[in-house]
């Protein structure tokens, strides 16, 4: 099987940068200046270069609303960036030892008995394990230590 780690969509960041606004309604946290290596861009899947600014906001990536339709933390290149090439790699800002693959039903609700801390090294192995469940409409990558949405992973097309 082949996978898709996508950042989020355009017109979705795009929103948020027009609106200033995140999924609380709240006002995006706009910060001068990133640490070296350090502010992973969820749209570019690329840190935010040092020196240049970006948001910090609460982001729900989900289209509707229900109980397993996480909020948390996540960071934006300011301005709006270039959005990452969907790819079958995984995307090289991801350099922590491990993390948290979930998988979701095409109902946007977790499927009970799908999340996994995963090493990095096996990420692809276990998304296509997920991936080949008829139930799974895709799987949600998350940060181990802060539960932060970082991408998502659909099948190929």
């Amino acid at each position: 099987m082949k996978l898709q780690f996508s950042g989020l969509p355009s017109a979705a960041v795009e929103a948020i940068h027009h609106t200033g606004l995140d999924s609380y309604g709240d006002p995006v946290e706009r910060h001068p200046s990133a640490e070296e290596g350090g502010m992973p861009c969820r749209h570019c899947l690329q840190n935010v270069p040092a020196g240049k600014p970006f948001l910090a906001l609460a982001h729900r990536p989900f289209t509707g609303r229900n109980p397993f339709t996480e909020t948390g933390p996540i960071y934006l290149c300011d301005p709006f960036c270039a959005p990452a090439t969907a790819s079958p790699d995984v995307p090289t800002f991801l350099s922590a030892p491990q993390y948290i693959l979930r998988g979701y039903g095409p109902d946007e609700r977790i499927v009970y008995g799908t999340g996994a801390v995963t090493r990095r090294a096996e990420l692809k192995a276990y998304a296509e394990t997920l991936l080949s469940r008829d139930d799974i409409a895709f799987v949600d990558l998350r940060s181990a230590s802060n539960n932060c949405f970082l991408c998502r992973i659909h099948r190929a097309e």
